[in-house]
């Protein structure tokens, strides 16, 4: 490990740097105590009652206490443009040192944030965290100068509209996954959790974060006066919900088949409401220890609580990233082993995100409404779903057409130009 170097150590121009007297912080021992007090007001100034900023924040952190503690050897505090433009640079071109050892934990030797090189998109949210870092820590006066003053920051990605799974792609993955031999119980068992976890991923749309923060009682029973028909919903509470705003999304009837399935395979009623527990409502095949009635003691046996029904939840978005991207590997590879080189490579790409991708691209394409959609993704704007449409580019063309006919140029059969589609409203 890098020795940390203290403001003082560091030559002539840099002694302006580190904790200043008189900040609005509070009493704090360190910079990383003081990047606590500015996460609390993150959470405590958050629109919506739900953490996800800090856990990304949280997340981001890591990478810069590990990066200032194994490499840097300097503190935030001390940072000059020049660490800055460093730090970038690491992440540009992160070491193969840098990166984490198989298997390793957090304490473990060989462990690192980094478990692989990040992306593009990955580095400028790495970035805008560091820029809103520096940008509290230099206004509650912590810090003298803010060292990102001259850097940019990046632009919000983008939705990505192409990030979606072909549906051949999809059913092949099921596909794979169905001629599995699974006669052992917990290779059954995590073989219709997961194909529960595809399937409600593309018939739902439903954010990663928000799957493995639901409990099974978000899949719930819901009468329709009108008709007087009984549905079943997916309600994603406020806590779990990005922005904090509950919605209820119509579970399909193949989201429901898979559903029961695997919560048959672990025990339980075949359909949410009478379970002895309100269970996550993805399921671990470990179990956690079990209370022995009221003489005391735990129930031990790994068998017996299973018995009992003491499973544990997959209750983080890593967790959840791990299974699927185990699933995909499992079909690229069956894909390679039938010479589908291209295929291969398509689907190697592919994460639970893209699922969400995939859901709003074949409603909208399939009739349904814009603005039901935007509702079912949880869209604050129905801007956003418009990405998935082109519907902005329908909207003017028609405008133009209707008030002066011929005012936008067509493409004649001759040009032989394959078009961006736009659902027809």
């Amino acid at each position: 490990m890098t020795a940390l170097i203290p403001a003082s150590a560091v030559a002539g121009d840099l002694v302006a740097l580190g904790p200043q007297s008189g900040h609005t912080l509070g009493p704090v021992a360190d910079d990383w105590a003081a990047i606590e007090v500015w996460l609390s007001a993150v959470a405590d100034n958050s629109r919506s009652r739900t953490d996800e900023t800090v856990k990304t924040y949280r997340y981001h952190l890591a990478k810069l206490r590990w990066y200032c503690e194994q490499e840097l050897g300097r503190t935030p505090s001390h940072w000059s443009a020049q660490d800055v433009k460093a730090f970038k640079m690491f992440l540009l071109k992160l070491p193969e040192w840098a990166l984490c050892w198989p298997g390793a934990l957090k304490g473990d030797e060989g462990y690192s944030p980094f478990r692989k090189a990040p992306g593009a998109s990955s580095q400028a949210d790495i970035l805008r965290f560091l820029h809103a870092l520096f940008k509290a820590l230099h206004g509650t006066g912590y810090i003298r100068l803010n060292p990102m003053v001259l850097m940019k920051t990046g632009k919000p990605r983008r939705l990505d509209k192409t990030r979606a799974i072909d549906l051949d792609l999809f059913q092949f993955v099921l596909q794979v996954m169905d001629n599995r031999p699974s006669e052992k119980q917990t290779v059954h068992q995590l073989y219709l959790r997961d194909r529960f976890i595809f399937i409600c991923l593309r018939e739902s749309g439903l954010r990663a974060s928000e799957l493995v923060g639901a409990k099974m009682s978000a899949v719930q029973p819901f009468s329709d006066p009108k008709n007087r028909k009984t549905y079943w919903i997916f309600k994603v509470a406020e806590a779990t919900a990005k922005g904090g705003k509950e919605r209820t999304v119509p579970v399909t009837p193949a989201l429901l088949d898979a559903l029961t399935a695997y919560r048959s395979a672990f025990g339980l009623p075949p359909l949410p409401g009478n379970d002895p527990q309100d269970y996550g409502l993805v399921l671990s095949v470990r179990t956690h220890p079990l209370a022995a009635g009221r003489h005391g003691g735990t129930i031990n046996n790994a068998a017996d609580r299973r018995f009992f029904g003491a499973w544990r939840s997959v209750g983080t978005r890593f967790g959840l990233h791990g299974i699927v991207k185990g699933r995909i590997r499992e079909a690229v590879a069956a894909l390679e082993d039938a010479g589908e080189q291209v295929l291969a490579k398509e689907l190697e790409r592919v994460s639970s995100h893209w699922m969400r991708h995939t859901f709003a691209t074949a409603a909208l394409l399939g009739g349904q409404d814009l603005r039901v959609v935007a509702s079912a993704l949880g869209h604050a704007s129905v801007t956003t779903t418009m990405v998935y449409t082109e519907q902005d580019a329908l909207d003017q063309i028609r405008s133009w057409e209707n008030e002066h006919p011929g005012s936008v140029a067509q493409v004649s059969v001759p040009d032989q130009v394959t078009p961006t589609t736009g659902r027809s409203s």
